[in-house]
């Protein structure tokens, strides 16, 4: 029986229990061979009859793993021994690391701590930061096991990934059946079938922030397609909250590709948008009217001036708006086509094949496909041109069939004060329930007010895809 005080392989006397399980203990102690003495975290499993061989397996990969690891934030690995039992009933095994002072994100959730949006983007940044150095060695590291428990923040505010109980050597692994591990509602849908991949870490990493950010565990939210649902429990910046879905994708080929893709899509989702100070280009042309016009100011033409330069900027915001419509317009029809190629809407600029950047000098361009359960819809031909939706009373038998509704949303948010902000959308219904015969319709709307701003998604609570309120239509 361990206890307070005692002094394990001659060195680490024992001070406080930290967690016990079947077969494992975990203590903080004392490293006596150290002036001053340093506190140390040692971790201890029994090596009993009835304990799997997996169990010591993954017991001796977390310290071989973290033998060879040397980042700042991942607390260090000090020493390993063992302890015949001859000196105990049993058998154990002990692996020694860095202390590292603080609290884990779960003791702060537990006590009653509400995480704002900042804190969590500051945490996100900071376990990226060590998810690219794991996963960027070679063979990488996986760590497989995060969450808030596993997150350590110190006096300082520096968050420390701990607990490398379930590491796994991707060297070691491939072509071999995976080791089940990892945490329920933080664990990706792969990793629970044996299969973890780097992006099965940025899945955990997600199920971590949202927990952190609506107070809510993973395991206790709503799923819908195997997706968490927490955008209503909680007010998100849309960027960050589209990004946080993105991290949590079910499918790993619509997650961020590795650790670093998601922190720069991280730091261009937290940017600033410009200062009101900015203001739109203008062409060589436009320049050398106003000096045109300065001429004519000098002559007397005060009142001709401010009327030529208001012309030239109206003129300049008009051009610089047609690149929303262009491109938002191309996302539509390219939408269309890749759902009835693929029964599905892309949530990837580039696989829309465009060819443009997710961020331009006027605009921030982003595609968001929703799946929403909705009462039944149908569809009829009005005119042998237009579509008229007509939904079903709410008060529907119970055992009526319902369907799932595809709808995606691309956004052109203005990084200018003067230029407004636009919304595509493409809405997918079905034209004959009895054949399942499916139609998408699509739809431009532009925010009625200049400035980067959100507008609002079109709806078609009239029977028609209408631009929402606070918008109107782009003909």
């Amino acid at each position: 029986m361990l206890n307070p005080q005692h002094i394990l392989n001659g060195r680490y006397q024992l001070r406080q229990q930290l967690g016990q399980n079947a077969g494992r203990q975990t203590w903080l102690a004392e490293d006596l061979e150290t002036q001053p003495q340093e506190l140390v975290v040692v971790k201890l499993l029994a090596f009993s009859p009835q304990m799997q061989w997996e169990e010591f397996k993954l017991f001796e990969r977390e310290a071989q793993v973290l033998q060879h690891l040397d980042h700042p934030r991942i607390p260090r690995y000090r020493d390993y021994f063992s302890i015949e039992e001859t000196e105990f009933e049993l058998p154990w095994f002990g692996l020694v690391q860095q202390y590292i002072p603080g609290l884990s994100l779960r003791q702060q959730l537990d006590q009653g701590h509400s995480f704002s949006e900042t804190e969590a983007q500051k945490i996100a940044t900071d376990i990226l930061t060590i998810l690219i150095y794991l996963h960027e060695l070679s063979p990488p590291v996986l760590h497989r096991d995060i969450k808030p428990s596993n997150l350590i923040v110190d006096e300082q505010g520096q968050v420390y990934l701990v607990d490398f109980g379930a590491v796994q050597d991707r060297a070691k692994a491939e072509g071999a059946t995976f080791t089940v591990v990892g945490t329920s509602g933080y664990a990706a849908p792969e990793q629970l079938w044996g299969r973890a991949v780097a992006a099965s870490d940025l899945y955990s990493l997600g199920a971590t922030l949202i927990h952190l950010v609506t107070g809510i565990a993973p395991a206790d939210l709503p799923q819908q397609n195997l997706r968490l649902q927490f955008a209503d429990r909680v007010n998100l910046n849309p960027r960050f909250s589209y990004w946080l879905e993105k991290l949590i994708d079910p499918a790993t080929e619509q997650r961020f590709s590795s650790a670093r893709q998601a922190l720069e899509a991280l730091t261009a989702a937290v940017a600033p948008e410009a200062s009101t100070t900015s203001q739109p280009s203008i062409s060589p042309v436009a320049v050398f009217s106003v000096i045109a016009v300065l001429i004519g100011v000098i002559a007397g033409g005060i009142g001709v001036y401010f009327s030529i330069a208001n012309y030239l900027t109206s003129q300049q915001i008009k051009a610089n708006e047609l690149e929303a419509i262009k491109y938002l317009s191309s996302m539509n029809r390219i939408q269309q086509a890749y759902y009835l190629e693929y029964n599905k809407f892309s949530n990837s600029i580039e696989d829309l094949g465009l060819g443009i950047e997710t961020k331009t000098e006027n605009y921030t361009y982003y595609t968001r496909p929703v799946t929403v359960n909705s009462p039944l819809f149908a569809a009829i031909r009005y005119n042998n041109t237009d579509y008229v939706l007509f939904k079903r009373e709410k008060n529907q038998a119970s055992n009526s069939p319902s369907y799932e509704h595809e709808q995606v949303v691309n956004y052109a948010i203005s990084r200018q004060d003067n230029l407004r902000s636009y919304v595509g959308f493409v809405f997918q219904t079905v034209l004959n329930i009895s054949i399942h015969d499916e139609i998408t319709s699509s739809i431009l709307c532009k925010a009625d007010n200049p400035g980067t701003i959100y507008p609002a998604i079109p709806n078609d609570e009239t029977g028609h895809l209408a631009c929402a309120p606070g918008t109107s239509e782009v003909e």
